[in-house]
């Protein structure tokens, strides 16, 4: 196939310009190159969404990766960042933490989502007994944002200091601060979102599996993708899996395409199919535009993005900083957005550039 020009425009950091199913670069390693036109996308949509992100003065969007049909059809990088670049992924690394329970069930480490998380904090035994509702607890309430545990994820408009993460953050042991709040409700009664309990899901696995938590990450889960490269935080003795991951914009599509294929990675079934299928479809219905799985969302029936879909099998995992991973199983499509590891207005927010540019490219 002749070179095309267009297509080393659209995938700026590939030296040369690209052939349709070129030989697979060995720094990406997992999805042949192909023009948009040959999986149905409009280029031309693509190439005005580049233009548009790097005449942004603001620093937003840092990177997009598109993959079409098992294909790399878009990646491109912005504010002097490249395919090398470990991006902050921050609340967005809560939902990554369902993959690691996926392995550690398979593994025999954990039982299974139903399974209470008691038996798993024997160090912490007394603040069960001192509110015996929390043995009520399940993997599954973590994973629904229905732990009935009191939170407070964002503060007020006027002090974000009354925040539960501000607070969990200058506190000396995570996981004793959450196991201390409180229950307002029965578990598995109320949704409340709190990014913090993919804390306990890996506190629990790091009780469980000898090297510890960050190894078993990297070992038994990453590198299993091939992904070799990537940061978990500890801060002040605490692994951070809600909001201290970092990793490549394509490592983070690998993560999209393992759930795309229902947990198998190119014949190997890295979690178990139907945990996966479970994980991305609705298990609360949270309002009239978003629904929650098990630590992913979907759009609700009311959503405006829907317009543009045949199907509402989207699902996806957003941090505040305006990072994204979505998947869309009738499109056959994963979508990786990273952005500012800040809270900042963004002039263009990931969720326009995925629905004006991407899904239009393909209408």
């Amino acid at each position: 196939m002749t070179r095309n020009l267009t297509l080393s425009i659209v995938i700026a950091l590939v030296s040369t310009s690209c052939y349709y199913n070129d030989v697979i670069p060995p720094n990406q390693n997992v999805w042949p190159i192909a023009h948009p036109e040959h999986m149905e996308m409009e280029s031309e949509l693509l190439l005005q969404m580049d233009s548009v992100l790097k005449g942004n003065t603001l620093e937003g969007i840092t990177s997009v990766v598109v993959i079409k049909d098992g294909h790399l059809v878009f990646e491109n990088y912005y504010f002097g960042y490249d395919r090398r670049t470990l991006f902050p992924l921050g609340g967005l690394s809560s939902s990554l933490v369902n993959l690691a329970l996926g392995r550690a069930i398979d593994m025999g480490l954990i039982d299974s989502v139903q399974d209470s998380i008691y038996k798993y904090f024997p160090e912490y035994v007394q603040l069960f007994e001192d509110s015996p509702l929390k043995k009520n607890i399940t993997f599954e309430n973590l994973m629904t944002m229905k732990a009935g545990l009191s939170w407070n994820e964002i503060g007020s408009t006027f002090d974000r200091n009354q925040s539960d993460i501000t607070q969990i953050l200058i506190s000396e042991d995570w996981v004793e601060y959450l196991l201390s709040k409180p229950v307002d409700v029965l578990p598995g009664r109320r949704f409340t979102y709190n990014s913090a309990m993919a804390i306990l899901i890996a506190s629990a696995i790091d009780s469980q599996y000898e090297a510890g938590y960050q190894v078993f990450w990297e070992k038994e889960v990453l590198s299993q993708m091939g992904v070799t490269h990537s940061e978990l935080a500890i801060e002040g003795g605490n692994i951070n899996p809600a909001w201290g991951i970092s990793m490549t914009t394509l490592d983070l599509a690998k993560i999209g395409y393992l759930y795309l294929h229902q947990g198998n990675w190119f014949g190997q079934q890295l979690i178990n199919r139907e945990y996966a299928i479970s994980s991305v479809v609705p298990q609360v219905s949270v309002d009239f535009i978003n629904q929650y799985g098990w630590m992913w969302w979907q759009y609700a029936s009311r959503n405006n993005f829907l317009y543009m879909l045949d199907e509402n099998d989207v699902f996806f995992a957003t941090g505040n900083g305006d990072q994204r991973l979505y998947v869309v199983p009738h499109l056959d499509l994963v979508v990786a957005i990273t952005g500012s590891d800040e809270i900042i207005d963004f002039s263009i927010p990931a969720s326009f550039i995925f629905r004006d540019y991407i899904l239009l490219a393909m209408q």
